[in-house]
């Protein structure tokens, strides 16, 4: 398991448009590059995630991380203050979800961490996760209460805990198969 963490890889795609720095896993089905590395080319999660941004955006290049590296805390955001510094400042840019104040960021990497914590507390779960999207795996912005005090009723958006975690990669990928986008 601790090898893992030393050799296994993240990708990092980094959409300048949005001003995101967004994790997709990496796969070992491509051309063998050397060190421990595979070109991503071939890559269905990378795809996905890149047409989640559309065409019109502008992608940085695919950066790939190892895993002990990416989740330790200090290392990681001397990794994303690097890219941020090389791919958003300074360049006629925003502060693309952030703009509100929000800290949409520090937010979405909290429930990523989380997320992680779990996935391994589940012992890395290689298909379906015995929790995955579970009530207990809601995550609520707490404004229930808000809510009826402005005659509004319940909130149809459902947002899980599990849509943070990498088991999310594997059902992508069962339904994108049962549909046919693989062949």
């Amino acid at each position: 398991m601790a090898d893992d963490f030393e050799t296994e890889r993240f990708n990092l795609l980094i959409c300048k448009t949005c001003q995101t720095i967004e994790e997709v896993p990496y796969t070992k089905t491509g051309e063998y590059l050397g060190d421990g590395k595979y070109s991503q080319s071939d890559n269905p999660f990378v795809e996905a995630a890149a047409a989640q941004h559309g065409p019109e955006h502008i992608a940085a290049p695919l950066v790939d991380i190892l895993q002990g590296y990416w989740m330790t805390p200090k290392v990681k955001e001397g990794v994303v203050k690097q890219l941020r510094e090389t791919f958003f400042e300074g360049k006629g840019s925003s502060s693309g979800l952030d703009v509100f104040g929000t800290n949409f960021y520090g937010l979405k990497d909290q429930y990523s961490q989380d997320a992680m914590s779990c996935y391994k507390i589940h012992l890395s779960p290689k298909g379906q996760c015995p929790d995955y999207k579970s009530d207990r795996k809601i995550l609520s912005a707490g404004t229930e209460a808000e809510r009826r005090v402005e005659g509004l009723g319940k909130s149809t958006i459902k947002v899980h805990l599990c849509d943070f975690c990498p088991v999310k990669m594997y059902n992508q990928q069962k339904a994108y198969k049962e549909r046919g986008l693989y062949e």
